[in-house]
């Protein structure tokens, strides 16, 4: 095998990666990788706009309530009230269709539950909605003095 056969195609994807005008660190800035941002904690899983996002199915969703837990540590007690808001799975491909499961959750000394949006169908980083945390994860709540605003359903 002769070296130039593969001369021809360096020089091809070298130049294909510099076009003029474009830096280095343009061109990795660019390809780097997103940084999920944390979720506005006063909204995170009380709005269907912002739910948290298990993935996994049933399994997921078992899980996270399972890590679930009150202020205090209590454990939490949730039931499924339905589903809402069909959106298209955010799956590489546009395909699958999916809904957001609506549960209530409560625990001891909690005097009205708490209504939660949970997407099974996309996987996401998961936190604890506000009033809440997640066992091992020793969420810090929201800073004194924000509340969240009460919405009636």
């Amino acid at each position: 095998m002769s070296l130039f056969r593969f001369v021809p195609a360096a020089v091809l994807l070298l130049t294909a990666c510099a076009s003029p005008g474009t830096s280095f660190e343009e061109v990795m800035h660019r390809n780097a990788p997103i940084q999920p941002t944390r979720p506005d904690p006063l909204t995170y899983g009380t709005r269907p706009e912002n739910p948290v996002r298990v993935g996994w199915g049933d399994k997921g969703v078992m899980a996270y309530f399972k890590l679930l837990r009150g202020p205090q540590g209590q454990p939490v007690a949730w039931r499924l009230m339905g589903d809402c808001c069909e959106f298209t799975e955010v799956d590489g491909q546009g395909k699958s269709q999916g809904r957001l499961s609506i549960f209530e959750v409560t625990y001891e000394g909690l005097d009205t539950p708490v209504v939660l949006y949970v997407d099974a169908f996309t996987g996401g980083n998961v936190y604890a909605p506000w009033g809440f945390q997640l066992e091992g994860q020793g969420d810090a709540p929201p800073p004194s003095g924000t509340e969240p605003e009460i919405i009636d359903l």
